[in-house]
């Protein structure tokens, strides 16, 4: 009988971050500050995904499951890492990003309410947040536009994690559903959850990117600001275009892999030449 191996592995990267220019997505002070938002919201976040799952770990009985667990966790505590590692590179071109980083904490630490601070709501908290970046970075892989605009000091980054994101993305969805998701009190967390995440999410970016702006010089842009709401919030932009399956999420019989991105992850693995 053959050992269970988890569905996915755990890349171990060092990426160098010593060339990255000042404006590094299409030579654009907002398009390169929404990626900066978002690296700044990773390492303190992707922790966060880890201890909750890691919490409810020793509840999971079917060895499947625990194998991915197990990889899901080697590769959010990468993605922590590595982007961590950037972030200080920001700090050296001038961006404060740890007051970023603190303000991260911040949003995390309603998890210490009391009506928050329990495992299931942690759990919950995560499976959300899994669903807006699988989403994401799937949406990300698709715009060839958007992943050439990155410079290639930080392509590969991008992708690789954009690529990990979608081989993990129904981890902790699945363990939710295996410990939880059996009543209506239980979807109604999950739904409830991720409500309130959305919220807190989009206005964690929105005013990092503001934050970044005005360290950059960049609030009165205007060409970069309206330029970049529409690459973002227009008709074809980056936010806009995962609404439908961000909606998808509140379906009662939905699961993450009902939105089969198998094929973008056999071509960027090619590209990216991993086995």
């Amino acid at each position: 009988m053959s050992a269970v191996t988890a569905s996915f592995p755990v890349r171990r990267q060092n990426f160098g971050f010593e060339d990255v220019p000042r404006h590094w997505v299409d030579s654009d002070p907002f398009m390169t500050h929404l990626f900066n938002a978002l690296s700044a919201l990773f390492p303190d976040g992707e922790r966060f995904f880890v201890d909750s799952v890691r919490a409810v770990r020793d509840q999971i009985n079917d060895p499947q499951l625990q194998k991915d667990i197990g990889a899901f966790i080697g590769q959010e505590a990468m993605h922590a890492k590595e982007h961590g590692h950037f972030n200080d590179g920001a700090i050296n071109q001038g961006f404060d990003i740890k007051k970023l980083e603190r303000w991260t904490r911040g949003f995390l630490s309603a998890k210490d309410l009391p009506l928050l601070n329990n495992k299931r709501v942690h759990l919950a908290a995560t499976v959300a947040l899994e669903h807006f970046t699988g989403i994401l970075s799937a949406q990300l892989l698709k715009r060839e536009d958007l992943i050439n605009a990155i410079d290639p000091s930080m392509r590969t980054l991008w992708a690789w994690h954009c690529v990990e994101e979608n081989e993990h993305k129904a981890v902790a969805f699945d363990t939710y559903e295996t410990l939880y998701d059996k009543t209506v009190a239980d979807y109604a967390i999950r739904m409830g959850t991720m409500a309130l995440i959305t919220a807190l999410i989009m206005v964690a970016i929105h005013s990092f990117i503001v934050e970044l702006m005005r360290e950059d010089k960049q609030l009165l842009n205007l060409r970069s600001w309206a330029k970049g709401l529409n690459r973002v919030w227009g008709p074809k932009g980056l936010f806009t275009a995962i609404i439908p399956e961000y909606v998808d999420y509140f379906k009662p019989d939905f699961h993450p892999w009902q939105h089969d991105t198998e094929f973008l992850l056999h071509k960027w693995r090619k590209q990216l030449g991993f086995s």
